[in-house]
C-alpha cells in the first residue's frame, strides 16, 4: 500500500470589507481549490468578485439553490472566498446575485472521495485497509501526536501526550524564523481507496482556521512517495 506524506495546513485570515472589483459590472465566481470539474469529497474554497464599488452586504451566494451566503466574507487578502460545503456527487451549481439581478453562476461537478475523477473505471477486484466502511475504502481520518526529544538516546519522533506534555520537548525553527515547540500532528486517512498520512508542525490546543493558519505554518508543501507507487507492465 503506497503511503503518501505530506506537510501541510490551512491558509489566511478574515479582514475588513474592502473587496477587490472584478470587471466593471462583473461577477464571478471560480473555484480555488481545485479546478471546478475535479472537485471531490464534497468540499471546495470558492472565490466570488463583485463588481467595483459593490459592498459585500449585497451579495446572496446560493448552492443548488439553497443559500451559502455565510460560508463567505471578505480575507485578508480583500477577496471574498469561502468554504463550501453539502457538494453532492455529480453537477452542482453556485450561483451568485446582487439586489439588481446581476450575478453570476457556475458548475461544480463533484466526485466521490473514492474516487474516481479522471482515470476511468477503478480496477476490480480490490481490497480495502480493515475497517474501511464501503467498497471504496473510505474510512473516518485518525489523529496522533509526536514530537522530538531533547533526549539523544530517542532516536526519531516519540508519541505525545497533551494532556501530559514531556519535559524533553525540542524545539524548532522554521524557514520562516518562527520558533515553536517540535510537536507533529500526524494525520491519517484515505482517498482514492488509498492510505494517506499528512504531517505538520501543531501545537494543541492552539485556535486557528482555514484563513487564519497557526504561526508555524510557512505555507510550503511536500509531498512524498513510499513504496508500491510504480507501475508494472506483463505479458
Amino acid at each position: 500500500m503506497r503511503k503518501a506524506l505530506l506537510a501541510a495546513a490551512l491558509v489566511l485570515s478574515l479582514a475588513p470589507a474592502v473587496v477587490k472589483a472584478s470587471a466593471p459590472g462583473a461577477v464571478t465566481i471560480s473555484v480555488i481549490s481545485s479546478r471546478a470539474d475535479l472537485v471531490s469529497g464534497g468540499t471546495a474554497v470558492v472565490a466570488i468578485s463583485l463588481p467595483a464599488h459593490t459592498p459585500f452586504s449585497a451579495l446572496r451566494a446560493r448552492l443548488n439553490g439553497t443559500d451559502v451566503t455565510r460560508a463567505f466574507a471578505v480575507r485578508s487578502n480583500k477577496k471574498i472566498e469561502g468554504f463550501v460545503s453539502g457538494l453532492h456527487n455529480g453537477v452542482n451549481e453556485l450561483t451568485a446575485i446582487l439586489p439588481d439581478s446581476r450575478g453570476a453562476r457556475l458548475a461544480i461537478t463533484n466526485h466521490p472521495n473514492g474516487g474516481p475523477l479522471f482515470a476511468g473505471p477503478q480496477l476490480q477486484p480490490w481490497k480495502c485497509e480493515a475497517g474501511a466502511l464501503d467498497a471504496q475504502c473510505n474510512k473516518p481520518a485518525t489523529y496522533a501526536y509526536l514530537y522530538e526529544s531533547t533526549d539523544p538516546t530517542k532516536s526519531g519522533l516519540q508519541p505525545y501526550d497533551p494532556a501530559k506534555p514531556p519535559t524533553d520537548l525540542a524545539t524548532t525553527t522554521t524557514d520562516q524564523g518562527v520558533k515553536v515547540p517540535f510537536i507533529v500532528r500526524q494525520e491519517t486517512g484515505y482517498q482514492d481507496r488509498d492510505q494517506y498520512t499528512i504531517l505538520t508542525l501543531f501545537r494543541p490546543g492552539q485556535t486557528w482556521s482555514r484563513w487564519a493558519p497557526p504561526s508555524q505554518w510557512n505555507h510550503k508543501l511536500l509531498v512524498t512517495h513510499g513504496g508500491g507507487c510504480g507501475a508494472d507492465r506483463g505479458t
